[in-house]
């Protein structure tokens, strides 16, 4: 027979750690971007950074944000299960 389970208040916390680090992920990828928009550089390096960027960096981070904010719904989610089977 296997456990099945969790501590509340361990899964409030995990979400709110979901949900703030994937904030933290989209406001490095918006500063980057910006700064990198806004910086005068050019040349064969600038021009291969600024399509990794584009092109693999920032679609990798939204995935992460997304993913983020999908296990904290999910977290949630059980936590509400949870309580409501407890009750």
């Amino acid at each position: 027979m296997s456990l099945r389970g969790a501590d509340i208040d361990q899964l409030v916390t995990l979400n709110q750690t979901f949900s703030e680090k994937g904030g933290q992920v989209e406001s490095v990828t918006a500063q980057i971007s910006s700064v990198l928009g806004a910086t005068n550089w050019s040349g064969p390096g600038a021009d291969k950074f600024r399509d990794q960027w584009n092109g693999e960096f920032v679609p990798a981070l939204n995935r992460l944000r997304e993913a983020l904010g999908e296990a904290g719904s999910a977290v949630e989610s059980r936590r509400q299960a949870i309580e409501a089977a407890t009750a």
